[in-house]
C-alpha cells in the first residue's frame, strides 16, 4: 500500500522575540476586555466563554501603538511568507483585519473558516499554563462530502 500527501496546506510558525511589545500588548488586551463594553456585550450574547473585540472594534492599530507595531511585524512575516511560497497575486499582500480574544478557563475557539482571505493567521500574546493545544484542520474540509470525525489525537 501507498500512503502518499496531497494538497498540502503550507504552515508558517515564527516567534516574536518583543518582550516589550508583547508586554504592551498583554496590557492592551486586558485594558479592552475590562472596557469594550459593546465586546463583552456580542461576547455574552453569542456565549463566548472570554472576551473579543471580533464585533465591536476594527481599528486597533489606530487605536492602540502597540497594535500597530504589531501589524508591522506581520506584514514582515506574511511578506516572507508569501515570497517562500511563491505567491503572485498582482498587489501587495496587506493586513486587513485584526481582533482581541480572550479566553476564559474552558474557553474556546469553535471551527471556522476566514472566506477570502489569502493568507490567515493567529498570534498568541500569551498562553497560559494547561491552556488547550491550537487545533487546525484542513481547511478543504467544508468542501468535503460526509467528511468522518476524526480521533482525539488527530
Amino acid at each position: 500500500m501507498t500512503l502518499r500527501t496531497l494538497f498540502v496546506t503550507r504552515l508558517y510558525e515564527a516567534m516574536i522575540d518583543k518582550p516589550d511589545l508583547l508586554d504592551e500588548l498583554d496590557h492592551s488586551v486586558r485594558m479592552l476586555a475590562e472596557e469594550d463594553r459593546a465586546g463583552k456585550a456580542w461576547s455574552k450574547a453569542h456565549g463566548y466563554r472570554g472576551y473579543t473585540s471580533y464585533a465591536s472594534l476594527n481599528d486597533l492599530p489606530a487605536r492602540d501603538p502597540a497594535f500597530a507595531d504589531l501589524v508591522k511585524l506581520l506584514n514582515g512575516h506574511v511578506r516572507s511568507f508569501a515570497e517562500a511560497s511563491h505567491l503572485d497575486i498582482g498587489r501587495k499582500l496587506r493586513l486587513d483585519s485584526l481582533w482581541v480574544n480572550l479566553l476564559k478557563p474552558g474557553g474556546a475557539h469553535s471551527g471556522h473558516i476566514h472566506p477570502h482571505s489569502v493568507v490567515s493567521g493567529t498570534f498568541y500574546v500569551s498562553v497560559p499554563a494547561g491552556s488547550g493545544g491550537l487545533k487546525l484542520e484542513d481547511p478543504r474540509l467544508p468542501l468535503m462530502m460526509a467528511a468522518p470525525p476524526r480521533t482525539p489525537d488527530a
